[in-house]
């Protein structure tokens, strides 16, 4: 009872992978078993009778072959433009040198055609009017002819076809022949006959004794009658007491029977007895039983070593899941001896130490990005007083006619609403060059325009995101610490593409930084609150580690004298990472 209530609803994938696996190898073979021999069975009866037809069909045209040879052998012997012809010049001749002549010619025209017909046996011209009315044999043995004797097969025209029977020709009776007597008229009332036999090759084993047997079972015996177009049983290999008087109805019974019937009407039939017929399907029946009894035995160990295989590697995936659910720290995979849960294992290893990396990282950037944050809170000090007093100090400008303050406070305006507004720390190229070149304008006005800046972007590269404040901070440093004199300065701007990358470069023709001083800026982790070089340059590497991580690139190159040069490459990131980021009131 505790086992049938277990498995009453089978609630676990062991139960229903039991039940599945066997009723997938059982009823499949039942069903395939069932169809399989009601189909074969069908098949492999009509395949069995198709083949004994065909074979009759073969024996038929093979037949038909053989005495249209005969008539076409006939054709050659014929009085009108045949070899006939010369016989009846020999028949008619009265000149012995004559005579001579046309012998040797006949003869050798008649060793002619029986080369190029190995299949022709005794062939000669038979002239019933002659004291010696068989001419030029193609044989030396002595040959008894007598045409009504010869068993007639069928009559055409002038054609008259027989057999089968023995040979003319004593040393050729192995096998029985058909023969073929063609009537040649050569003159008033006068005829000449042309006798011509053809051999059974091809054909021996309808005509072996017994009835040979069937090329798939030897023990089979195969029978064969040969009726003429009116029925009657002209040869057949059945042994009988009444080898004349045996009809067609007589083997009805107790054979299975196949025809094949010729051009000319008559017929071949083929006679099997039905046990020797049943036999070859039963053996096959019986073979298809004993191969779907295997294939049921095999189907129910196949799936007991399918349910094997996959069980218990699920227990094994399983512990690994259920020991990772409570403890991330990486343990050595084990081995379910299959290739794809193995790749499975090592996967879900491999997911398992990214899912802790990533939740380290994460962690580790909020906490970089929550520093960010504090270290521009630090510098936003009350943003809407500032912007409410400069559109003060504007206004005022304008009033009393100092444009020059006035354009001067429109573009801090606009700097300082660009550092210290609420957008989201994720800008367009287009926004962060607008906000450098209204910087550059700003410096331009302090400095008395003693520098140069130029600004190039590539116009298909405005709209990519980038982190804001990225660019403000170097061309800053440049102006502040890269010049010693007050005027020559040039600075160049750049945004391209390079190698697939995004790639922001700001160069200077300053005083250049020395080596020690270079390695510093780029390796120290001090806060961003302290002032002086570095500080601009820090931002800038913690903002691209915060977005980009190692994908982004910050070099810096200097010498002494020269200037300096600092590249940006960024990966052409389309989202531009606006989901990490939002604006700076976010909450």
């Amino acid at each position: 009872m505790n086992f049938i209530r277990r498995y009453a609803f089978l609630p676990s994938l062991r139960g229903r992978l039991i039940v599945i696996l066997i009723i997938a190898a059982v009823i499949p073979s039942l069903l395939t078993g069932y169809i399989s021999y009601r189909w074969i069975y069908i098949v492999q009866t009509q395949k069995i009778e198709r083949d004994w037809v065909a074979k009759a069909a073969r024996d038929r045209d093979e037949l038909d072959r053989k005495l249209e040879e005969l008539a076409k052998v006939s054709q050659l012997l014929d009085v009108e433009g045949g070899i006939g012809r010369e016989v009846v010049q020999f028949i008619r001749s009265a000149d012995s040198f004559e005579r001579s002549v046309l012998y040797r010619n006949i003869a050798q025209s008649m060793a002619n055609v029986n080369f190029s017909n190995p299949n022709v046996g005794a062939m000669f011209f038979y002239a019933p009017d002659l004291a010696e009315p068989l001419l030029f044999p193609n044989t030396s043995a002595k040959l008894a002819f007598d045409p009504q004797a010869l068993p007639v097969f069928y009559t055409q025209k002038l054609f008259s076809y027989f057999g089968p029977y023995p040979s003319l020709d004593p040393g050729d009776r192995k096998y029985p022949v058909f023969s073929l007597l063609r009537k040649l008229p050569y003159g008033k009332g006068q005829f000449l006959y042309a006798y011509i036999e053809t051999k059974i090759a091809g054909l021996e084993d309808m005509f072996a004794p017994a009835g040979g047997s069937a090329a798939e079972n030897p023990n089979s015996p195969v029978y064969h009658v040969l009726a003429d177009p009116n029925g009657k049983i002209v040869y057949s290999t059945l042994k009988s007491d009444r080898p004349g008087e045996v009809r067609e109805a007589d083997f009805a019974n107790g054979y299975k029977t196949f025809r094949a019937e010729g051009r000319h009407g008559w017929t071949v039939i083929q006679l099997i007895p039905t046990a020797s017929y049943n036999s070859e399907l039963n053996r096959w029946l019986r073979e298809f039983g004993l191969f779907a009894s295997l294939s049921l035995l095999l189907g129910i160990f196949l799936a007991w070593l399918i349910w094997r295989m996959v069980y218990r590697p699920i227990r094994i995936i399983n512990k690994e899941i259920t020991h990772f659910s409570y403890n991330q720290s990486p343990t050595k995979v084990s081995a379910t001896g299959l290739a794809e849960f193995n790749r499975i294992l090592t996967n879900f290893q491999q997911m398992s130490r990214r899912i802790a990396e990533l939740i380290s990282d994460v962690e580790e950037k909020e906490k970089r990005r929550g520093q960010l944050e504090v270290e521009k809170l630090l510098v936003q000090i009350n943003p809407h007083f500032l912007h409410n007093t400069l559109n003060t100090i504007q206004w005022l400008a304008r009033m009393q006619g100092q444009t020059n303050i006035s354009k001067l406070v429109s573009v801090f305006t606009r700097v300082l609403h660009y550092n210290l507004g609420k957008k989201n720390m994720m800008v367009t190229v287009r926004e962060e060059v607008e906000a450098i070149q209204d910087y550059i304008e700003l410096q331009g006005y302090r400095y008395d325009h003693a520098f140069n800046v130029g600004v190039r972007a590539d116009p298909a590269l405005l709209e990519l995101p980038i982190p804001r404040f990225i660019l403000q901070p170097i061309v800053e440093n440049a102006l502040y610490h890269g010049f010693d004199a007050d005027e020559g300065g040039e600075i160049d701007v750049v945004v391209s593409e390079e190698d697939g990358r995004l790639l922001l470069r700001v160069q200077d023709n300053g005083q250049g930084i020395a080596e020690e001083k270079l390695a510093e800026l780029l390796e120290s982790r001090e806060p961003l609150h302290k002032s002086g070089l570095g500080i601009g340059l820090r931002y800038v590497r913690e903002m691209l580690g915060v977005y980009y991580g190692s994908s982004a690139e910050l070099k810096m190159e200097s010498k002494r004298g020269e200037g300096t040069t600092i590249s940006i490459r960024l990966p052409f990131d389309k989202t531009g990472g606006f989901g990490l980021d939002s604006g700076v009131d976010r909450g």
